[in-house]
């Protein structure tokens, strides 16, 4: 794409704004982008912050839809949570008919998974649009690893554009980092970001409320940051399984949400998007 790199600077991985019957609310999705202000850089709308593994197909579409429609000038990377290859590449198309800047996907779900696979991933939705590709590095919702030397291959695939590391090591980021992968490299867990080296962004769930926040401490933490940033995790419940229910009842407070409602009401832990506290 033209315009901003992504990754760069502070990408926001959105709520999944909802109202009391289960519909994308388009009201408080414009609510939410215009509460953002100018520190941020990019939208990231349907991943685990979103409960994007919930997302019907329809409500994804919606998401997806309303971000787009409402991005403001900021470029949109749309999430895609799904178990299979193929399943991704449907929705990777979808994505780019809608508008989107890019995707951001993981590997295939299972603990069978070969790193060849994981490669072989990434090609194909790479070959499938003219969408760049952004890796989410993770092991909670795939269940599976891959190794730096795979995600370095992945990264020199023609078409994938970064990588989004929330699988809970910041050693491992800074190996990614020193690796010179060729694509940016963003923290996407607030805990480990003034640990990660020197990223080129970051991706934080804290953003939807504390925007500035996240900008002042991408750009320069400064002595008091590591503590701003440890009771800002504790105020809006970071660590909490429901991290995202948790930034929606803040937001419904501060009128920018009409409801708080999760997407799918009392999911199952099988059901639930990943834990956020690294490991």
């Amino acid at each position: 794409m033209s315009g901003p790199r992504l990754l760069a600077g502070v990408t926001v991985p959105l709520v999944t704004p909802v109202t009391d019957e289960g519909e994308v609310d388009g009201e408080s999705v414009a609510r939410l982008v215009a509460s953002l202000g100018p520190g941020v850089d990019a939208l990231l709308p349907a991943l685990s912050t979103g409960e994007g593994g919930l997302l019907t197909g329809r409500q994804w579409r919606a998401v997806v839809r309303a971000f787009v429609d409402g991005a403001d000038g900021l470029p949109v990377l749309a999430g895609i949570l799904r178990p299979t290859t193929d399943e991704v590449v449907a929705r990777a198309r979808v994505a780019e008919d809608l508008g989107a800047d890019a995707v951001v996907a993981t590997t295939p779900y299972g603990a069978e998974v070969s790193q060849d696979d994981m490669y072989g991933h990434y090609e194909r939705i790479a070959g499938a649009t003219g969408l760049p590709v952004i890796v989410y590095h993770e092991r909670a919702v795939s269940r599976n690893v891959i190794e730096l030397d795979t995600l370095l291959r992945v990264c020199r695939i023609p078409g994938v554009a970064g990588v989004k590391d929330s699988a809970g090591a910041a050693n491992f980021t800074r190996e990614l980092v020193a690796a010179r992968p060729g694509v940016p490299v963003a923290q996407g867990l607030e805990r480990l970001l003034l640990d990660s080296g020197p990223v080129d962004g970051c991706v934080l769930a804290l953003a939807n409320v504390e925007p500035a926040l996240c900008a002042a401490l991408f750009a320069d933490p400064g002595e008091q940051g590591a503590a701003e940033l440890k009771d800002a995790c504790e105020k809006y419940g970071l660590d909490r399984d429901d991290w995202f229910r948790a930034l929606k009842t803040e937001l419904k407070q501060r009128g920018v949400l009409r409801s708080d409602r999760e997407v799918l009401p009392m999911a199952g832990p099988a059901l639930r998007p990943e834990r956020r506290t690294p490991s």
